[in-house]
């Protein structure tokens, strides 16, 4: 048997409507059982491209010859996506069915 989520983790899990009913019911369900992933995100996607020098950046141009003279054309070829990259605090996944914030009761 695998060991139970923490009381954070259980109180997050929950919906926004179980938060507020005092059912013991509710209370005994398993986070586990309603949510098997974390509802936290430890990494995100990379937007940036290394090239083969292994610089690092958005876009990269190169020089070419035109009829002008010489103009920069964006360059596609021999780039690398950057992958993951390590979050510094955790943040919420988008689609965490939770209200962050706590509104006054009227």
């Amino acid at each position: 048997m695998g060991q139970g989520p923490s009381n954070v983790a259980r109180k997050v899990s929950k919906s926004v409507s179980s938060l507020f009913s005092s059912s013991q019911e509710i209370e005994h369900e398993s986070a586990v059982g309603r949510f098997s992933v974390t509802p936290y995100v430890f990494k995100r996607s990379g937007s940036m491209y290394f090239d083969e020098d292994g610089d690092l950046a958005h876009e990269f141009y190169i020089e070419a010859m035109d009829s002008k003279g010489y103009t920069l054309a964006r360059s596609t070829e021999n780039l690398t996506p950057q992958g993951d990259i390590e979050l510094s605090h955790p943040r919420f996944n988008v689609d965490f069915p939770t209200v962050i914030c706590r509104a006054p009761y009227t």
